[in-house]
C-alpha cells in the first residue's frame, strides 16, 4: 500500500500553474500572453544597426516582459515582425514572420524548454516547410535577451 500522506503534496505540486513541459502547452501560453496583451503596461523603444533597424513594444506583467513584439526593417533585404515570450526572464517561445524583398514569405517558430534548448522548431517559406536555419535558435535567444534589458530602461506606459 502507498503512502496516502504524499497525495496532498504531489496534488499541490500538479496544481501549481508553472512553464509548461510540451511544445502545445508552449505554444498555449505565448498565444494567452498575445490575447491578454491589453492587459499588461507597455514599454516601447527602438535600436538600429547598419542597415538594420527596429521598433519594439514589450508587453510587462509589473516589472517581468511577458513578451515583445518587434518591427524590423532588415535593409534591402526585407521586413519582419518578430515576437519573444518570456516566463520569469526565460525566452521559451519565439516567432518571425518575414517578407523578402524577393517577396517570398517566411515563417520560423522555435519552442524552447526550461534549460533553454530547443524542444520544437519549424520553418515555412511561402507555406512550404524547409528546414530550421541553424543560426535561428541562437539568434532568437541572443537578441530577446537583447530587447528584455532594453524595455526594462524604455518608456513605460498604462
Amino acid at each position: 500500500m502507498k503512502p496516502l500522506y504524499l497525495l496532498p503534496i504531489v496534488l499541490t505540486i500538479l496544481s501549481c500553474e508553472g512553464l509548461p513541459s510540451e511544445p502545445d502547452g508552449l505554444r498555449a501560453l505565448a498565444d494567452k500572453m498575445e490575447t491578454q496583451q491589453n492587459t499588461y503596461d507597455k514599454a516601447y523603444d527602438n535600436w538600429g544597426s547598419g542597415d538594420v533597424a527596429s521598433t519594439f513594444t514589450a508587453y510587462l506583467n509589473g516589472n517581468a516582459v511577458a513578451f515583445i513584439e518587434e518591427h524590423m526593417t532588415r535593409g534591402t533585404s526585407g521586413r519582419s515582425i518578430n515576437r519573444y515570450y518570456f516566463y520569469d526572464d526565460l525566452l521559451f517561445c519565439y516567432r518571425e514572420s518575414r517578407n523578402n524583398s524577393d517577396t517570398t514569405h517566411v515563417e520560423v517558430e522555435i519552442i524552447f524548454d526550461a534549460n533553454g534548448e530547443v524542444l520544437a522548431a519549424k520553418q515555412k517559406k511561402d507555406n512550404q516547410p524547409i528546414a530550421v536555419d541553424s543560426y535561428s535558435a541562437p539568434m532568437a535567444k541572443k537578441h530577446g535577451q537583447t530587447l528584455r534589458e532594453l524595455a526594462k530602461d524604455a518608456p513605460h506606459m498604462q
